[in-house]
């Protein structure tokens, strides 16, 4: 009786082990696309977030926008001053170089956020204050 009990015990668990390395797991998969592809696009200004405290567009920058191209090219209003150029996205810190066709400056933002329409550009000044300018896209 002993036997038939052990050997049951032990069938059913070579069976139980059997069927579970038969499963298959599947990882769920992300709807987002990389991060180059979703800044692409034309954005509208919605708003500059200094110390904290969220400030809609004044009448200087309710046009101002930002385009983004494929091509590693942009366009941008901000203040109501046209700009254009080309941009380099290092992907690993997030960060955006805009460089100016004829002023040849460069600015560096950091991405906060690049989701569901909507982007978020860090800006630091030389004397560490941050701006985060707010754009929805069109």
């Amino acid at each position: 009786m002993r036997k038939k009990f052990f050997g049951l015990i032990l069938f059913t668990l070579h069976f139980s082990l059997f069927s579970f390395s038969q499963t298959t797991t599947t990882t769920p998969q992300t709807t987002n696309p990389p991060l180059n592809e979703r800044i692409i696009g034309k954005w509208l200004f919605k708003g500059i977030d200094e110390f904290g405290v969220l400030a809609a567009p004044d009448s200087t920058q309710r046009n101002d926008y930002v385009e983004i191209n494929a091509d590693n090219t942009y366009k941008m209003m901000a203040n109501g001053k046209e700009e254009s150029g080309t941009y380099k996205l290092v992907i690993d810190y997030k960060q955006l170089y805009f460089t100016g066709s004829t002023s040849r400056k460069t600015k560096m933002f950091t991405i906060k956020s690049s989701l569901n329409g909507k982007l978020v550009l860090d800006f630091q000044t030389p004397d560490l204050i941050h701006h985060k300018y707010t754009y929805e896209k069109i």
